[in-house]
């Protein structure tokens, strides 16, 4: 019988630098089938080469932003906001519609942002709250397209949906 660690370690393309994960994928990071449930390699990696479990409230963080390495030099403990201010960092944090959760289009925020009409009107027209109307308009919520740009502040907002919009200053 094959143990754990070289089951798992047959999965692994040890590079030069990263070591990629060929077995099974989810989301672009490496899975694992152990004791009954599906792991996620990174962190077992990690946990293995710390030995120890990850520390309470912790995820792991990739310092090479590649998945599915799986290298424990390339992984650290951090936390979920160092995680998120990570991804917006490397431009890598889903906004907008590559949001699994955004409900409408670029072109439908820009009508938004333009409609004069009372935010309980706009919001029932495209099934959205008054708040997310009113964060639409303000830029609180995809100030990113209203700017065409982020600020240095809107680098360091993990959740990279609630930018600070300025309007142009003419």
């Amino acid at each position: 019988m094959t143990s754990v660690d070289e089951r798992f370690w047959s999965y692994v393309d040890k590079t030069n630098d990263c070591w990629l994960w060929t077995g099974a994928m989810d989301y672009g990071y490496g899975r694992f089938y152990l004791e009954k449930k599906h792991m996620r390699t990174h962190r077992l990696s990690l946990e293995w080469s710390l030995g120890r479990p990850i520390g309470s409230g912790l995820v792991v963080r990739h310092k090479c932003r590649n998945r599915n390495c799986v290298n424990p030099e390339h992984l650290e403990e951090g936390t979920q906001k160092e995680n998120g201010q990570d991804k917006v960092r490397d431009g890598t944090s889903p906004r907008g519609t590559k949001n699994h959760k955004c409900k409408l289009t670029d072109q439908q925020v820009l009508a938004i942002r333009a409609d004069s009409r009372t935010h309980k009107i706009i919001a029932a027209e495209y099934g959205i709250s008054r708040t997310t109307v009113s964060y639409i308009k303000t830029g609180k919520n995809w100030g990113w397209l209203l700017n065409g740009f982020l600020s240095t502040e809107d680098e360091e907002d993990p959740r990279n949906c609630r930018q600070n919009w300025q309007p142009d200053q003419h």
